[in-house]
């Protein structure tokens, strides 16, 4: 098990949302690793106790911590690119924001094997919730892969000066 549990809390957007946004996709980066070792914990050792306070102290924090950051990134970045006018750019927040709603329902699917297992409760396959998670954690590898070379990056480019 990680010992990071400084990434429990939710996080706050600060001032500068692009800085905040990126401080979110670090300690998701955490939280997806420990999903991953728990998953794999499960498989190995079973609920032990530290596995099922594990499996509720994540799903706490899965449960809540990425609808607050995509709220954010809706208001903060895509309504920007929406706003731009450039069909690349509407395309790109179009697209973020599907994805958006696909991790929602993929973390549906993991989500009731957490609370199986912090209750001590293994219905469920660890096989197959270790492949959920690995979907998981690849669907945001690749969302937040585009959000940091592509969508901050334009929602937060400086204006330019109109063509004369």
């Amino acid at each position: 098990m990680s010992a990071a549990s400084d990434s429990n809390a939710p996080f706050a957007t600060p001032s500068l949302p692009h800085a905040g946004l990126l401080e979110t996709h670090h300690a998701l980066r955490t939280m997806l690793e420990r999903l991953n070792q728990l998953a794999a914990d499960i498989a190995d050792t079973g609920l032990t106790p530290q596995v099922r306070k594990e499996a509720g102290a994540l799903h706490a924090w899965f449960a809540q911590a990425p609808a607050q950051h995509h709220a954010d990134e809706e208001a903060h970045v895509f309504s920007r690119l929406l706003a731009c006018g450039d069909a690349e750019q509407i395309h790109l927040a179009k697209r973020l924001t599907a994805d958006h709603g696909w991790l929602d329902v993929n973390w549906k699917q993991i989500a009731p094997s957490l609370l199986a297992a912090r209750d001590n409760y293994q219905w469920f396959q660890p096989a197959e919730l270790i492949a959920a998670v690995r979907l998981f954690t690849r669907m945001h590898e690749e969302h937040m892969e585009l959000e940091e070379t592509q969508a901050f990056p334009a929602a937060f480019a400086p204006p330019t000066a109109p063509e004369q």
